[in-house]
């Protein structure tokens, strides 16, 4: 996963159990991909509305996005 690079495509605010939660829809490409071979990996997930404007401040949203999709592959 560390050659790939992880971009937002689309989000929306949320709110579930009173909580207000953003949904970042996500892309992440492999900048390093053998010739005429490419795996995208495309999804989303939700995250605190207040953590995902932070994120976008610090520069930081595709860390978070890099993060939850590792997370997820290491589930059992």
């Amino acid at each position: 996963m560390a050659e790939y690079e992880f971009v937002e495509t689309s989000s929306r605010n949320i709110t579930e159990n009173g909580q207000q939660l953003r949904v970042v829809n996500f892309r992440g490409t492999d900048q390093s991909s053998v010739p005429n071979e490419k795996l995208n990996v495309d999804g989303s997930f939700t995250m605190p509305l207040t953590e995902y404007f932070q994120a976008g401040v610090d520069g930081e949203l595709p860390n978070k996005i890099k993060e939850y999709v590792v997370g997820r592959l290491q589930a059992e």
